[in-house]
């Protein structure tokens, strides 16, 4: 049903093959395998339905809840942290604009040859589904006992993946947690995924951060 009112009652002869178990949850839908009828293997985020009204039914339970707590505690305005939270979970809902996300980290790690980012498939996708190329790998914590080389290397293309468009392009994954990346090889590639959170700062805010950085480098603590 959810398939259908995205692509149309015909959308199964769109697919070669398409696997009606879910592989995968996601934050607000699940990811289902498919076949493209020229041999190529995707990934379809499915958004599970009703998901708008849900998401503005937990933001006005958050706002009742965090307005209690300013009227208990007034040290602390949580009115900037409502807007934020706010504004990322309804773009969390576009999976249209996902895709974009998909395609300017593509961009922005082009250099970073260890790094592989799935291309989105634009004709098989909506606001509420985004079909995307299939990438597979191990879980991060296969590696908790691998030699510490082969931890460094995965600790280093961490590093570059998350931190590196933070700094160069001032733009964040918003959902760094373990199960958006997996390890390829032998600990020598990432896949990243998930580009539903991410988050673009003003270049000054970028700048902030560098100084904070150099301060406590420094343990200057005036200039922190």
């Amino acid at each position: 049903r959810r398939m259908r009112a995205e692509l149309g009652a015909d959308w199964q002869e769109k697919f070669g093959a398409f696997e009606k178990e879910a592989s995968h949850a996601a934050s607000l839908g699940q990811v289902h395998g498919a076949t493209l009828h020229d041999g190529r293997r995707v990934a379809c985020k499915l958004q599970y339905p009703d998901m708008a009204s849900a998401v503005e039914s937990d933001i006005g339970q958050l706002r009742t809840m965090l307005g209690l707590f300013k009227r208990m505690d007034g040290s602390i305005d949580p009115s900037a942290m409502v807007v934020e939270i706010t504004d990322r979970l309804r773009e969390e809902l576009d999976y249209a604009r996902e895709a974009k996300h998909m395609a300017l980290y593509a961009n922005m790690l082009a250099d970073r040859d260890f790094v592989t980012v799935p291309d989105p498939v634009p004709e098989l996708s909506t606001d509420r589904l985004l079909t995307m190329s299939w990438v597979s790998g191990k879980r991060l914590d296969a590696f908790e006992d691998a030699p510490q080389e082969v931890r460094n290397r995965i600790a280093e293309m961490l590093f570059w993946t998350w931190w590196g468009p933070f700094n160069s392009h001032a733009v964040i994954h918003g959902d760094p947690h373990l199960g958006n990346y997996q390890v390829t090889g032998e600990g020598t590639g990432l896949n990243l995924l998930d580009f539903g959170c991410i988050r673009i700062f003003p270049p000054e805010f970028v700048s902030g951060v560098v100084d904070l950085y150099r301060a406590i480098l420094a343990d200057d603590f005036d200039a922190a």
